[in-house]
Order: structure tokens, then C-alpha cells, then sequence
């Protein structure tokens, strides 16, 4: 009798999981059939280990034009790209209708993260301002991506060169300071001294066994009145650690945001600090890491709404 009870209850198990299965089965079909259709003048690059395509057309081996190029645009790839929106834009122009500055992106999850860099930023160098990414076999955690646009007025070119720095001290530093960085390559103190922007920062690396991740940011974010003395850098060697963290972050950012009073007049500062400031987060991961690597982060920061933006880190 017991042994019929067990084979009963291990046969219902057997069931629920097949049932979920299908379940899981079916959404997923689902979520990769809605992001393969396309709207007139939509794009849809898909990028393999193997090769290429835009809109189900191959257009060549991801070894020989993407990987093999030295340039961080990819110059065949982006003359197709180029041709296909300029002929979506014609077409548009005679039919008195627009286009979309949005493209859908998606790449193999064993893709090298220089490969992703190099694809994306083709894609935005043909006028494509936003997109939407998917990774590997997971269409259902699809993201949006809004690519920031370089402040070329006034400080703009020192900040970018900040960023610079950051990145390539990020491993052996708990604080990058203003005074280091302008011995070292910026030159204009005023440029840089007001700067307000919390300018977070998330990269990893591999350690012994495992991942140091690291989350750099402008402390002075939170100190209203301060000089702007540097960025600050913090080590994490599990994720649990490094979401703690950034929660921690959230929850400073709020109370930051909240102590600007509800009234009309400070509705356009409240959304400039959301803007420019608590709800952006520039990824910086070394060329050889892999996108299914990368894609839990991604997937994490994108329930907490942030936007991203990506950059190479030079480990030299």
C-alpha cells in the first residue's frame, strides 16, 4: 500500500513538472515570436558565435567581420545597417509616415562582450538611438536600452575623460580622487569641482574561483554643497553582497530626491536628478567576457528600472 502511495505521489510530481515545463515552454515561444516581429521599417540584427543576420538575411561569419576587426565599428555591418535604414526612411518619406529610432538586438549568450560592444554601437553610428536586447535563449528578460547622448558642451569632454580613468583603476582602488586625476590627465579644477552627477558604475572580475564585482560612485552625490573630491570604489565577492548594496544606494537616492520639496516649480529638478543622475548605470566589462555572463546583472538591473550604458575596460 505504501509503495502505491509513493508511486501515485511521485507520478503527480512527474505531472506537475511536465506541466510546467510546457508552461515554461510556451511563454518563452511566445516572448521570442513577439520580438522577432517586426513593424515596418523595424530592424532585427541576430548575432551568433557562427554568423550574422539583419531581418533573416545573413550577411556574413561573426569570426572574419566582427571579431576579426580592430575598430569599435564594425564597417561592413555598418554600411548594410546604414543602407537598410536609409531605404526604411526613403520609403517612409514618400508615404508622408516615420520610422522608429528603435532596433531589436540579439546575440548568442557564449558572444564575447567586445563583439556585443562593437554590434551595438554600429547599430546607434546609423542613427538607431534605442533598442531592444535580448540574450541568448531568454527573449521573456528582454531590455530596452536608450544609448545617453556625450555632453560635448561646456565639461563634457573632461567628464568623459574621468570615466576613463575610473576604469582603468577600478581593480585596486577603494577611492580615485580629484587631485590623483588631475596630476594624471585632467587639467581644469573648475570644469569639474560642481560636478552633481552620481555616476554609478557596476563592472566585474574574475578572482582565484570566483567574481569581484565592483561599484564605483560619486559620493558627493549625497552630501548637498560638497566639492565634488572623486569616485569612490566597493568590492563585492558574491552577488547577494553587491545587491545589498545597491539597494542601499536606491533607498539613499530616494531619500536624496525626497528632500526636494513636491512643489510645481521643482518638478523639472526631480526629473533631471531621475534623468541625468540616480536612474543611469554605465556597465564596464573586459573584452573577452561572455554576454550569458553578463545577462543575470542586466536582468536584475532591469526589474529595478535602470537605464544602461556600456563600456570596454582597458585591464592593461
Amino acid at each position: 500500500m505504501a509503495i502505491f502511495v509513493y508511486s501515485v505521489q511521485m507520478t503527480r510530481l512527474f505531472a506537475y513538472i511536465l506541466l510546467l515545463s510546457l508552461f515554461l515552454l510556451a511563454a518563452c515561444d511566445s516572448a521570442k515570436k513577439e520580438f522577432e516581429t517586426l513593424k515596418a521599417g523595424e530592424i532585427l540584427l541576430d548575432v551568433n558565435t557562427e554568423e550574422y543576420s539583419l531581418n533573416g538575411k545573413v550577411l556574413g561569419k561573426t569570426a572574419n567581420d566582427i571579431s576579426a576587426t580592430n575598430d569599435f565599428i564594425d564597417k561592413p555591418l555598418q554600411k548594410e545597417l546604414c543602407d537598410t535604414r536609409g531605404k526604411f526612411l526613403e520609403e517612409a518619406l514618400r508615404n508622408g509616415e516615420s520610422i522608429d529610432d528603435l532596433a531589436k538586438l540579439h546575440v548568442d549568450g557564449n558572444l564575447s562582450y567586445v563583439d556585443f560592444y562593437k554590434v551595438l554601437y554600429s547599430m546607434h553610428y546609423c542613427g538607431y538611438l534605442g533598442f531592444k536586447i535580448a540574450i541568448g535563449s531568454n527573449y521573456k528578460d528582454a531590455f530596452y536600452l536608450s544609448i545617453p547622448s556625450v555632453d560635448y558642451m561646456w565639461c563634457g569632454f573632461v567628464i568623459q575623460r574621468m570615466k576613463g580613468l575610473r576604469y582603468k583603476y577600478l581593480r585596486i582602488r577603494q577611492k580615485l580622487s580629484l587631485d590623483e586625476m588631475l596630476k594624471m590627465s585632467i587639467k581644469d579644477r573648475e570644469c569639474v569641482e560642481d560636478y552633481k552627477g552620481l555616476d554609478l558604475l557596476l563592472s566585474f572580475y574574475r578572482k582565484d574561483d570566483g567574481i569581484a564585482y565592483v561599484i564605483s560612485y560619486n559620493e558627493t552625490f549625497f552630501n548637498k554643497g560638497d566639492r565634488f573630491e572623486g569616485y569612490n570604489f566597493y568590492t563585492f565577492n558574491n552577488e547577494s553582497d553587491l545587491w545589498k548594496f545597491i539597494e542601499d544606494v536606491r533607498l539613499r537616492v530616494g531619500r536624496q530626491t525626497e528632500k526636494i520639496p513636491d512643489k510645481k516649480e521643482n518638478r523639472v529638478l526631480k526629473l533631471l536628478a531621475d534623468t541625468h543622475g540616480s536612474n543611469n548605470i554605465m556597465l564596464a566589462f573586459e573584452k573577452d567576457v561572455l554576454m550569458k555572463d553578463i545577462a543575470p546583472i542586466i536582468k536584475k538591473l532591469n526589474t529595478y528600472g535602470y537605464r544602461f550604458a556600456f563600456s570596454i575596460v582597458d585591464s592593461n
